[in-house]
């Protein structure tokens, strides 16, 4: 009994220790009965201590949460900020969804149809010069018109590329070379629809072609980059300034997007032909944007006025100096938001080594080719610049800021942000909705709470919103992107050694001699021999100078490092030649015994390309030098079934080849 009694006062004590906090001894079992039964253990516990404790539930709206809530003579409903910001979302989010399917869907349609047209026209009309960039206008425009679903008649050049293109679309295979643009890629994981784009077909089209319209980047090039693109870009944008009823189109969809979600960080058409208005002194039309000399000046006349923030494509960068963030046109850009502009300016490459502890990694971390980075942004960075003391807290004591750089490039943000002009605050629904965050910030605890720990209640609500304007703005808002981190490569290695073989580059020489002097003189072919010849020669040359100990000369070494192109060009230069893809492939097959008792023929291939690594001497030094090699396929098969080079190929591409000969075995690594 005494002992029962000791362990019902220590709980008692218990109680009263836990209780004389916040609830300053309420007893909620004789006060508010009907909501005394959630609060007990841990939730008491809190209650006391912090004054409020949350819970989840299993509701699925906050709505439905609200309305569980009974009419009570004892416990009063609360009315969290959270409910008002969650409406302001359903209202945007639902507004759009009508504005998309009602005006812009059908707007989209007429415009791209538009386009297409006048993008055909380039292509049937436009000089030599820019045919290539008038073929890629019309591709650009096709891809579109197919994503909407549209009509298209397509040769089959065009139809090609155009499928190649669907074909990433629709795999969301992520980043890959765009096939109609020179150096261009794209992260094709973008077209996944979602947000509300899930909703219906009708969202589905309108989510994959707008989301084609304002990421592919039609780029202003530096000085060794091609000018295909930016003439591209020209050709749209010339043809959406003459043609008034197109470009009153473009202007109905991009400004309601604008008007919620804020102003392109691209090019538009409209600003990219106001300054080729300004730069050339002649009427613009397509030939104007032929002459590459003049075309390059205006490429670095626009780099240097035209400054994107918010890096939103794949870019390559060593750390060491901060990336010039790719200067591009887009058709109906994606937007600046303040959101993504902190993103990428508080990840690598703007913030770079990682300088903590090695364990536990904080959530921002990541590997890249030159070490250890800042590789993903937090909800924490946009709060932490909007003035949240708990956000920044938070990231210290998470570790998330420990990276060279990261205090100059936030004390930046936080100035670039409180130094915004207050028209720039209300510009968009969508920067109207971030300055919501910092009055919020301001908003006072309830008196009986504890107010430090109420600021982490509100952290959690302005992050809660603004993962919803995230999702409703899922299509417009231009994401940040981290940069590649890049190793900075050594300088090139212009060594070559040939292989000691001069008797053979010799007696090939006098056959393509032979050759040569049967086809006629002065004619392609004997030209091209000759040619083939002459590379032979040099070859035989230099392994003897390898076999008597002589070191090649740097221009001998150049010459071997680029012999490969050489020979590659040789068989083009022949004359016109009937060719196929399966010419493209290095793999073939023949059939050169049939042995009619087990109605089976001997097939011998190539396959692909071996790789030959191997130890040579160059001047005295050992190296590890790599070549390519024939690969070798001896096997029978139904006489029935010859292969062709086709058939081969496809079997090499899939993987179905017999094993190589077992004597290989010894040669190839496994």
């Amino acid at each position: 009994m005494r002992l029962l009694l000791i362990a019902a006062f220590t709980i008692c004590v218990g109680f009263a220790t836990a209780c004389a906090g916040k609830l300053d001894g309420l007893d909620l079992s004789k006060t508010q009965y009907d909501i005394n039964y959630r609060l007990k253990g841990d939730g008491l516990d809190k209650m006391d201590e912090l004054g409020f404790v949350l819970y989840p539930t299993m509701e699925e709206e906050i709505y439905d949460l609200y309305g569980s809530f009974t009419r009570s003579s004892t416990t009063p409903i609360f009315i969290s900020a959270d409910l008002p910001y969650h409406t302001l979302h359903l209202m945007v989010d639902y507004t759009v969804r009508i504005m998309e399917l009602e005006e812009l869907l059908p707007k989209l349609e007429e415009l791209t149809e538009g386009m297409l047209a006048e993008a055909e026209r380039d292509y049937k009309k436009t000089s030599a010069d820019l045919k290539e960039a008038a073929r890629a206008e019309f591709i650009y425009f096709a891809v579109a018109a197919k994503l909407l679903e549209l009509d298209v008649e397509l040769a089959a050049q065009d139809a090609k590329l155009v499928k190649k293109e669907l074909e990433k679309i629709e795999r969301h295979s992520g980043l890959e070379d765009v096939s109609f643009l020179p150096e261009i890629k794209e992260d094709y994981s973008q077209y996944v629809p979602r947000g509300h784009y899930t909703r219906s077909e009708e969202f589905g089209r309108y989510f994959k072609a707008m989301m084609w319209f304002g990421r592919l980047p039609l780029h202003i090039p530096k000085e060794d980059k091609p000018l295909l693109p930016m003439q591209t870009a020209l050709l749209i944008s010339l043809n959406l300034e003459d043609n008034d009823d197109l470009k009153t189109l473009w202007k109905e969809i991009y400004e309601p997007t604008a008007f919620f979600f804020g102003c392109a960080d691209d090019l538009t058409p409209e600003q990219l032909i106001e300054a080729a208005d300004d730069f050339y002194t002649e009427k613009l039309n397509p030939d104007v944007f032929a002459d590459e000399t003049r075309l390059r000046e205006f490429a670095q006349e626009l780099r240097s006025d035209f400054k994107p923030k918010i890096l939103s494509e794949f870019a390559l960068s060593t750390g060491k100096e901060q990336i010039e963030i790719p200067v591009s046109m887009r058709f109906m850009p994606q937007r600046f938001v303040p959101d993504s502009y902190i993103f990428s300016q508080l990840t690598f490459d703007r913030v770079t080594a990682y300088q903590g502890k090695p364990e536990p990694k904080p959530f921002t971390w990541g590997m890249t080719a030159v070490g250890a980075m800042r590789v993903f942004p937090r909800g924490l960075d946009a709060m932490g610049v909007l003035g949240w003391e708990t956000a920044e807290e938070i990231l210290r004591k998470d570790g998330d800021t420990e990276y060279m750089g990261y205090e100059e490039q936030y004390q930046k943000m936080v100035k670039w942000y409180n130094g915004l002009p207050e028209e720039e605050r209300k510009s968009s629904v969508y920067f109207r909705w971030f300055e919501l965050f910092r009055l919020y910030r301001e908003a006072c605890a309830p008196k009986k709470v504890d107010a430090c720990a109420w600021e982490s209640k509100k952290l959690l609500t302005a992050l809660g919103s603004w993962t919803e304007l995230r999702h409703d703005a899922i299509l417009y808002a231009k994401q940040s992107y981290t940069a590649v981190g890049t190793a900075a490569p050594p300088p090139p290695l212009r060594l070559a050694y040939v292989e000691e073989a001069p008797e053979l580059y010799e007696a090939m020489a006098e056959c393509a001699r032979v050759i040569a002097g049967f086809a006629e003189e002065g004619s392609r072919i004997a030209d091209s021999y000759e040619s083939f010849a002459i590379t032979l020669d040099n070859l035989a040359d230099y392994a003897r100078k390898q076999q008597k100990g002589q070191n090649l000369s740097a221009e001998e070494h150049s010459y071997l490092w680029y012999v490969s192109s050489t020979l590659r060009n040789l068989p083009y230069n022949l004359g016109n030649v009937v060719l196929s893809d399966a010419d493209q492939r290095m793999a073939l097959v023949a059939d050169v015994h049939t042995d009619l008792n087990s109605s089976q023929v001997l097939e011998e291939a190539t396959g692909s390309p071996a790789r030959i690594l191997v130890l040579v001497e160059i001047d005295g030094k050992s190296y590890v030098a790599q070549g390519g090699t024939f690969s070798y396929f001896e096997f029978k098969h139904d006489m029935a079934d010859r292969l062709t080079d086709e058939a081969w190929q496809q079997m090499v591409q899939d993987g179905k080849t017999p094993d190589m000969p077992t004597w290989t075995e010894v040669i190839f690594a496994e």
